[in-house]
């Protein structure tokens, strides 16, 4: 089984960085193990003493860089790459997001039954996930019907496929489905691509358990225990308003691996303890409050609150003296 890794990166932001992580974490547990990095030529050449990234070579077995005309975009790059894998790298392999950290031995993998294989996103089926009608939203701007079929989307962090003719079908389709969402229909995702590959290559893919991909955010915690692999999301921190609820993801963090190229001691002992690296957080265990955290409503408030602090008391004010009389018509029935 190899253990492959799509990275496209510029000495500007914390991909490669991330990258080196998840590969140090799985070189730590997998001593022998044969771990390919796919490049595009542009970050291949980043990667000399002067940029500060050439640690990520000694831990790699095989970094592979892959041409492209200078103006294919960074992220089409990475899709095309992804999209693609069978084409660069031959026999049975297990596709790894870069923003991960692998906390166990995985060589367990090659003992599941699936030929092509990946985890529920958000670790749950279509119908109980917070994020259901957008999946169904999108997918019907795009004219895919992946998701509904299933009553799930799979989430691309993780991607089992065996040496064969499914795993060969499955990606052919994605490739072909991601460049139609792309091109024709500007759409960059690339789940919502694999999900419709899946249903047009008649739904193969397994459901693997949650260990093998742990989203400790997106339902994760139960799995968390017996995780193989950790994916915090490196996206879900993009904003300057997210507050990163794994340590590892802390760009604070990342940055200081930027600054001397090579991980610090400090952090090594972070990564080889990876289940244990939570920062605080405020729980909500209100589910009507948990049903609405994703609504624009939600966003909207924060937004006035920020910007428009006395407004947004008025508002806050105006509300709980409503509740307050809802509470005593209530009481008087």
């Amino acid at each position: 089984m190899k253990y492959v890794y799509v990275l496209t990166s510029t000495p500007k932001d914390l991909y490669y960085e991330q990258c080196l992580m998840s590969v140090w974490s799985l070189r730590q547990k997998m001593e022998t193990a044969e771990i390919i990095v796919l490049v595009d030529n542009k970050t291949f050449s980043t990667f000399t003493s002067e940029n500060k990234r050439t640690e990520l070579l000694k831990y790699a077995t095989h970094v592979m860089s892959i041409d492209f005309d200078d103006s294919v975009t960074n992220t089409e790059r990475s899709r095309l790459i992804k999209t693609a894998i069978p084409d660069y790298v031959s026999g049975s392999f297990l596709y790894i997001d870069c923003d991960t950290i692998i906390c166990e031995d995985l060589s367990e993998i090659e003992n599941e039954p699936f030929q092509t294989a990946g985890i529920l996103d958000g670790h749950c089926m279509l119908d109980e996930h917070i994020h259901k009608q957008y999946f169904l939203q999108r997918d019907k701007k795009l004219g895919f019907n992946g998701t509904k079929a299933a009553n799930c989307n799979i989430n691309g962090g993780i991607i089992l496929a065996k040496d064969g003719d499914e795993s060969k079908a499955l990606f052919k389709a994605w490739n072909e489905v991601w460049k139609y969402s792309a091109y024709e229909k500007h759409d960059l995702h690339d789940q919502s691509a694999l999900n419709e590959a899946n249903y047009r290559t008649g739904l193969k893919m397994g459901h693997l358990d949650g260990k093998w991909n742990c989203q400790p955010s997106h339902g994760g915690l139960a799995f968390l225990k017996n995780a193989k692999i950790i994916h915090y999301y490196s996206s879900e921190f993009s904003g300057k308003n997210y507050i990163p609820y794994y340590k590892l993801a802390d760009k604070t963090l990342q940055y200081r691996i930027k600054e001397i190229g090579i991980i610090p001691e400090d952090i090594q002992k972070m990564i080889l303890d990876p289940k244990f690296q939570f920062n605080g957080v405020h729980l909500i265990n209100d589910q009507r409050i948990v049903s609405i955290m994703q609504s624009p409503l939600t966003f909207t408030l924060a937004d006035i609150k920020q910007k428009f602090p006395l407004l947004f008391t008025f508002m806050e004010k105006q509300m709980g003296f409503l509740r307050g009389l809802g509470k005593k018509l209530k009481g008087k029935k």
